[in-house]
């Protein structure tokens, strides 16, 4: 990715990033509430296994976009773009009307109240999801990043807005027909901005070339699906455990910011990556470690500021937002808040198994985290109910990490983002919360506490952040000082 490219688009990066934010604060806030909280339940299981199928028939398009066309628009190769573009889009319309009629009846068995038209419409909006994603995922790999994020920066505003038009605190079907309108609007949009892409000839469809780009994007697929399947089952597991549907609600109002976080992380390792590649590919295993290290430091420290705002401000951001018939969702967010530590491990150890190529040790970290949230869920779900299931979670990221940390123990990676002395520094204010049993006010206590730890233990210094500017040019940063 080109560096002045990049610093040119961050204006309209970050103004589709704030949108993103907002709109899913919006929606995680006004939906439930409009909804009320058995409704949004049921629908909360609709949103989180659609989205779980479109995970799965996704076919690592992101990556292949991101690997293939930045070649293909070097050498001005335009045909195989566009061929790359149907590949991508003709395999995931094939494998959503596949898909489709399984997720009717995992939905149906999921929710017996759901009637025919409610499945049609949830089966609708899946396949409709899955052929728009590409359609915007392919300005990434031309670097046109804001084009590329646009749908899902809108896509929770316009639902939420068509929640409302349609009326759907009414029942359950007029909910998802909103959804279903959601993406009907995001396809008919994606097909007008691809509207120069698109091929119809034989060429287009070549089965040796489709089954060239999608090798790559399978691999990457089965690993990333693996990864995302226990922040996905939770309301699955709740819904087949026939616990209450306020339960379902309290989960995913929970699990919203968590996978906010995520998402950030994972964007902002995956822009990170096309420059260590170049280091990598060069022999410079050092400078490699080093970008990596200094951007797992920071990530880090985000995490644990991350867990100390919603221990200080997340019940109180319960009660005023969501109200008292709510509550339920502060238990859930203060259990759920510490997974957000071990994903910068996850994340940067799946970075480094795309630069070096190693696909299988991501395999591996996806398989942990799967077996233990299923084997936690199937322990704690059927009595603890929603903190069953946000338990099970947060078991399960955190032996993904265990896993990650074998994985960048033998690479200098560590070492460069200080982990010993990040550990020093998180212990005075982890120890003032404990103290305090999670008050509010302990955790904003605690925020200048870490802060002034940071400085004081030499976690972090001012010429660090240069470093971790240059791991996102091509050049090697000017500072490898480790210690």
């Amino acid at each position: 990715m080109n560096p002045a490219s990049l610093v040119r688009q961050l204006p309209a990066i970050a103004s589709f990033k704030a949108v993103q934010l907002l709109s899913l604060a919006l929606f995680s806030v006004l939906a439930p509430r409009y909804l009320g909280p058995e409704l949004f339940g049921s629908f909360a299981v609709v949103l989180s296994l659609t989205a779980l199928w479109m995970t799965s028939s996704n076919l690592g398009a992101r990556y292949v976009f991101g690997r293939f066309v930045p070649e293909y628009a070097a050498r001005g190769a335009d045909e195989r773009v566009r061929e790359l573009f149907m590949h991508m889009v003709g395999a995931r319309l094939a494998v959503a009307l596949v898909a489709g009629p399984a997720l009717a009846l995992f939905l149906a068995r999921a929710l017996p109240e759901a009637s025919t038209s409610t499945l049609a419409a949830s089966c609708a909006a899946f396949v409709a999801m899955t052929v728009a994603a590409p359609m915007f995922g392919i300005f990434y790999g031309l670097n046109q990043l804001g084009a590329s994020i646009a749908r899902e920066s809108f896509g929770r505003l316009a639902l939420l807005a068509l929640l409302v038009a349609l009326g759907a605190a009414a029942g359950l079907e007029r909910a998802t027909v909103a959804l279903l309108l959601t993406h009907l609007v995001a396809l008919a949009v994606g097909t007008y901005l691809c509207r120069d892409l698109f091929r119809f000839d034989r060429g287009a469809f070549a089965p040796r070339e489709v089954y060239a780009h999608l090798r790559f994007g399978l691999a990457v697929l089965a690993a990333n699906f693996l990864l995302r399947l226990p922040w996905r089952l939770g309301e699955s597991a709740l819904a087949l455990a026939e616990v209450a549907r306020e339960e379902i609600a309290y989960f995913n109002i929970a699990l919203s910011a968590a996978v906010a976080f995520t998402r950030l992380l994972g964007e902002a390792t995956t822009l990170q990556i096309p420059s260590l590649s170049l280091r990598h590919a060069a022999g410079d295993s050092a400078g490699r470690d080093l970008g990596l290290g200094v951007a797992l430091k920071f990530l880090n420290v985000t995490g644990v500021l991350f867990v100390l705002v919603v221990f200080a401000a997340g019940p109180w951001a319960v009660r005023t937002f969501w109200g008292p018939q709510f509550a339920g969702v502060v238990p859930n967010l203060l259990l759920v808040a510490p997974a957000a530590l071990s994903q910068p491990f996850v994340r940067t150890a799946l970075s480094l198994a795309v630069l070096e190529t190693r696909l299988r040790r991501n395999l591996e970290l996806g398989a942990a985290a799967v077996a233990v949230f299923c084997l936690a869920a199937w322990a704690l779900v059927p009595t603890l109910a929603s903190l069953g299931a946000t338990a099970a979670l947060v078991a399960s990221s955190f032996a993904c990490a265990f896993v990650a940390f074998l994985r960048l123990r033998p690479t200098g990676v560590l070492a460069a983002a200080r982990t010993r002395r990040h550990l020093l520094a998180v212990a005075a204010p982890a120890a003032l919360l404990v103290a305090a049993h999670g008050a509010e006010w302990a955790a904003a206590a605690a925020v200048p506490l870490y802060l002034a730890s940071l400085f004081a233990l030499g976690v972090v210094r001012r010429d660090e952040l240069l470093v971790l500017v240059a791991s996102f040019r091509r050049e090697p940063p000017r500072s490898a000082d480790p210690r």
